[in-house]
């Protein structure tokens, strides 16, 4: 049964996860692994777990597809974490980024740049004879882009992405939505039409961003698919929580890191042992030898990896039974939201949260040294995914009720204006201030600039409210307010 968080708790802990508890070597080295990362952030230890998934992923992605049915699904991994400034992104990154390196994994950044810069371009290259002379004859270069080839890339203030009114960076969306797709897919492969050549894009990128919580962030998360296709984690960092950290970072200087906390080198030893282990099964299900794998080029590789998807890993007698217990827990959480919005927005978010589920699987058999995903291994990964989307719901929940609150306010403000202009009346029965209906109506309609048709729809709104009451007398209508 899925130990789900109770609803005073909001969370577990990072330690109280199976995942962490096992007595495996697995376990051991995740718990090494945050011990180091918390040398570099602080108390930002499940963005710590993020990027343990987000390097494994990446290390082994050219070697995993995952099959389902027809289509497959490969372990990259792409974060959009959400947290205050000045709260440990950047460090985080620095920490993965110098894993990486050690892995032997390119990484990139991106501030901004071209079409050319993303997918690639040609170059064309005078040829000369053997005087040194030009011929007139021209070689055409293929220049890989951005979104070229197996590598990360780091978006360190992605709230530029969501700005509508710079067309540039909106566009950039299609592209990084195109490179997120399954690799090897009809979609992840992007093409661009040259002169002299044809850019044929794999992307086997995968993205780490962070930013600050932009404005009208509630805007992009209901309206833009980009959500739908990264893990979206978002953090609040309380004020106490940042003099705490303030107070641990100081305590540390001239400080130096404990010999017995794992460096990076020995850290990326064992996620390429984990890589090697699952390259050797490859290559011997497609009968290849490492040069002949090195000597091909990503297309044909790709096309190696997809062809023995099912030779990779297999699965256990209740591996289904774990993703399905998943997927009701999911809908469970989600059906609980009231506001229809919200709801369908968190609801939109479960086939993705889905598509974690399976890789995290992978990614924690992995670790763990097994060929053979279990259930074990699902329920690993639903505890971690599971407490995001009950975090991801009811901030989700706090931003649309925190929305409504400003539209509210701001028609009360607007029915106040109206009603101070209006003459003040004390109702006959009830002796209760009042204005005629029929004036505030007019008064509302000509400072709103709407007809009086739409003031009385309004207002018929607001009377349904407990914010203001309709009265009679008679066959004469007023209007009293509740503030």
């Amino acid at each position: 049964m899925l130990l789900k968080p109770s609803s005073d708790s909001g969370d577990r802990k990072w330690y109280d996860y199976t995942l962490v508890k096992t007595p495996y070597e697995g376990s051991k080295f995740i718990k090494e692994y945050i011990e180091r990362f918390n040398t570099v952030s602080f108390f930002n230890e499940f963005a710590g777990m993020l990027s343990l998934f987000y390097v494994v992923g990446q290390v082994i992605a050219p070697y995993v597809r995952v099959p389902i049915h027809g289509t497959h699904l490969d372990t990259r991994v792409h974060v959009y974490w959400i947290q205050q400034s000045r709260t440990g992104k950047s460090a985080a990154y620095e920490f993965t980024k110098q894993l990486l390196d050690a892995c032997g994994v390119e990484s990139a950044k991106f501030t901004s740049g071209s079409d050319a810069g993303l997918l690639g371009h040609v170059d064309a290259e005078p040829e000369y004879d053997e005087k040194g002379k030009p011929t007139g004859k021209v070689n055409y270069v293929v220049v890989k882009g951005l979104l070229n080839g197996y590598k990360t890339l780091l978006f360190d203030e992605a709230s530029v992405l969501l700005d509508d009114k710079k067309s540039y960076f909106s566009e950039k969306i299609l592209y990084l939505q195109e490179a997120m797709a399954s690799i090897g897919s009809a979609t992840n492969n992007l093409a661009k039409v040259l002169k002299g050549a044809d850019i044929q894009v794999v992307s086997g990128v995968s993205i780490w961003a962070t930013t600050f919580p932009p404005k009208d962030i509630m805007h992009h998360v209901l309206e833009k698919g980009f959500f739908q296709r990264v893990f979206l984690y978002q953090n609040d960092v309380s004020q106490e929580q940042r003099q705490t950290t303030s107070e641990h970072r100081l305590q540390g200087t001239y400080v130096p890191v404990p010999q017995k906390v794992w460096g990076y080198d020995a850290l990326a030893a064992f996620i390429l042992e984990k890589r090697d282990e699952i390259k050797n099964r490859l290559l011997k299900a497609a009968g290849l030898s490492d040069e002949e794998w090195e000597e091909m080029d990503d297309m044909q590789r790709d096309m190696i990896a997809n062809n023995h998807a099912y030779d990779i890993f297999t699965v256990d007698e209740s591996y289904h039974a774990a993703l399905l217990n998943a997927t009701t827990d999911y809908y469970e959480l989600v059906n609980q939201i009231h506001d229809a919005n919200v709801r369908e927005t968190a609801t939109s978010f479960i086939p993705n949260i889905e598509n974690y589920t399976i890789t995290f699987g992978n990614i924690i058999a992995t670790i763990m040294g097994s060929s053979v995903i279990t259930a074990d291994h699902i329920m690993m990964a639903t505890e971690m995914i599971y407490d995001n989307l009950h975090n991801l719901v009811i901030w989700l929940e706090q931003k649309q009720d925190f929305k409504a609150k400003k539209k509210r306010d701001a028609s009360l403000h607007e029915w106040k204006v109206a009603y101070n202009k209006c003459q003040k009346l004390a109702h006959s029965r009830s002796k209760r201030e009042c204005v005629k209906k029929k004036e505030i109506e007019k008064v509302y309609a000509v400072d709103q600039g709407v007809s009086v048709k739409t003031a009385q729809r309004r207002l018929q709104k607001l009377t349904d409210s407990p914010d203001a009451d309709r009265l009679m007398d008679g066959r004469n209508a007023f209007i009293a307010f509740n503030w």
